[in-house]
C-alpha cells in the first residue's frame, strides 16, 4: 500500500482534460502521470512545463508528444461523447473519487461513470473468475451474487463472459447493487453479446471505466481494470479460476491493498479450478458456505426481507438448482438428480454433524472434493454449515 496521491485544491474540467492528455502520451501510464503531477503541481502545469524538465522524467518522445494535435482531438472527442451520454467524470482531485483507489500505486487519473454514482465508494465484494468456466462455476457465481445482492452487499465484477456476468446477473436478480468495471470505454458493452446486461447495469447499477469513450477493448486493458475491481471492494472472492486466469491479477492487487481473499474449492481434476485451488494452498480463505460468508460480509438483518436470497429447501435424491443462460441472461430453476458423491455425503451427514475431515474420511472422498461438493449442496439448501467447519444435513 502506498501513500494516497495528493489532491490539489481547485480542480476543474480543464485539469481533468489535462490528465487525459497526459494519459495519451506514449509510455506514460497512471504511475508516471502521478509523478508528473506531484513534480509540476498539476496536470496542466506538466503540459506547460519546459521540454527538458519533462523529458528528464518521461523521455524525449513523450515530452514532444504533448503538442500532438491528434491527442487533443481524441480527448476532446471522447469528452464530448461522455457529455452526450451523460457520463460523470471523476478525477483524483474530485472529493468523490473513491478512497480505495487512492491506495493503489497507479490509481487511474480519471474515471468515467455511468449509472448510480452513489455506489462508487460503498465497498462490497468483488466476485471474479474465469471466462471459460464450468456450468458449476457459473451457477455458483450466480447464486453468490444473488445472496450478496439480497443481503445488501454491493457486488463488483468485470462484465466478462463466465463468472463475471453470472455474478452481475445474480445480483440484479435479487434487486441488489452491482458495479461493472470494464476494459474499454463505457460507451458500449463488451462483449457485444452482453448488450442486455449492459443496459440493466446502466439502469440499476454502475459502469466504471478509466478509458475515454470510444476506446476499444485492447488486451492490455483488462489487467489494468483488475486493480480497480480489487480496490473498489473490501473483499475478493475467486469462484473458479484456471492457473493463468486474469482473476489471479485481481487477487495480487487485493493482497497488496490488504483486502481479504476467498476462494471456492473446486474439483482437483478440473483445469478451470487449478488457480483457485492453488490460492487455498497459499492462504486464501475457503468459501465453503455461502450463507456463512454472506453473514460475515453483510448485515443480513439490515436487508429488507423481500431482497434476501434464501436457499430453497430440498431433500431426497434430487435438488432444485438455478441455471443461468449466458447467451440470453435468463435464469430458471430445475430439479436435477444428485450424483453419487453428493448422495454419499448426505447419507454420511445423516449420522449427525461432522467436521469436514471426518466427513470426507467416512464418505471416502478427498477433502478438497468434499469441500467443493458441500458448497454445491449448501447452495441448494441440502446441507448447512456450523461453526468450526462442521456440516449437517438441512
Amino acid at each position: 500500500m502506498v501513500d494516497p496521491v495528493s489532491r490539489p485544491v481547485g480542480a476543474s474540467p480543464k485539469e481533468t482534460r489535462a490528465l487525459l492528455l497526459l494519459d495519451q502520451l506514449p509510455g506514460v501510464g497512471p504511475r508516471r502521470i502521478r509523478a508528473l503531477v506531484e513534480a509540476f503541481g498539476s496536470a496542466q502545469g506538466t503540459l506547460n512545463a519546459p521540454h527538458g524538465t519533462v523529458a528528464a522524467m518521461v523521455g524525449d518522445q513523450a515530452a514532444r508528444e504533448r503538442a500532438n494535435p491528434a491527442h487533443r482531438e481524441r480527448v476532446d472527442t471522447g469528452l464530448a461523447e461522455a457529455e452526450r451520454l451523460a457520463m460523470r467524470t471523476c478525477s483524483w482531485f474530485d472529493p468523490t473519487y473513491p478512497g480505495g483507489l487512492l491506495q493503489l500505486a497507479d490509481p487511474p487519473p480519471v474515471l468515467f461513470l455511468r449509472g448510480r454514482i452513489e455506489l462508487l465508494d460503498r465497498g462490497g465484494v468483488s466476485v471474479v473468475g474465469s471466462r471459460r468456466c464450468t456450468g458449476r462455476g457459473k451457477n455458483l457465481a450466480h447464486a453468490l451474487g444473488r445472496a450478496l445482492g439480497g443481503a445488501g452487499a454491493p457486488v463488483v465484477s468485470g462484465m466478462a463472459l463466465g463468472i463475471d456476468a453470472a455474478a452481475h446477473r445474480g445480483t440484479l436478480a435479487a434487486r441488489g447493487d452491482t458495479i461493472a468495471v470494464v476494459g474499454r470505454g463505457a460507451d458500449a458493452p463488451y462483449p457485444t453479446s452482453h448488450g442486455r446486461l449492459f443496459r440493466e447495469l446502466l439502469e440499476r447499477g454502475l459502469v466504471v471505466s478509466e478509458f475515454l469513450p470510444g476506446t476499444p477493448p485492447l488486451p492490455h486493458h483488462f489487467p489494468r481494470r483488475n486493480r480497480i475491481m480489487a480496490a473498489l471492494a473490501d473483499t475478493v472472492v475467486v469462484v473458479e479460476a484456471g492457473a493463468r486466469s486474469g482473476a489471479l491479477i485481481t487477487v495480487e492487487h487485493a493482497l497488496d491493498l490488504g483486502r481479504d481473499v476467498w476462494a471456492v474449492p473446486g474439483p482437483i481434476d478440473t483445469p478451470s479450478c487449478a488457480g483457485s485451488n492453488q490460492l487455498l494452498t497459499e492462504g486464501a480463505l475457503p468459501l465453503v458456505s455461502v450463507k456463512s460468508f454472506v453473514e460475515r460480509v453483510a448485515d443480513l438483518s439490515a436487508a429488507p426481507a423481500g431482497r434476501r436470497a434464501d436457499a430453497e429447501e430440498t431433500g431426497g435424491d434430487s435438488a432444485e438448482v438455478t441455471i443461468c443462460d449466458e447467451r440470453t441472461g435468463t435464469t430458471c430453476t430445475v430439479e436435477r438428480p444428485l450424483d453419487e458423491p453428493e448422495r454419499r455425503i448426505l447419507r454420511t451427514l445423516g449420522e449427525g454433524p461432522l467436521h469436514v475431515d471426518e466427513l470426507a474420511a467416512r464418505a471416502e472422498i478427498d477433502v478438497p472434493v468434499a469441500l467443493a461438493l458441500l458448497v454445491q449442496l449448501e447452495l441448494v439448501g441440502a446441507v448447512e454449515q456450523m461453526p468450526g467447519l462442521l456440516f449437517r444435513a438441512a
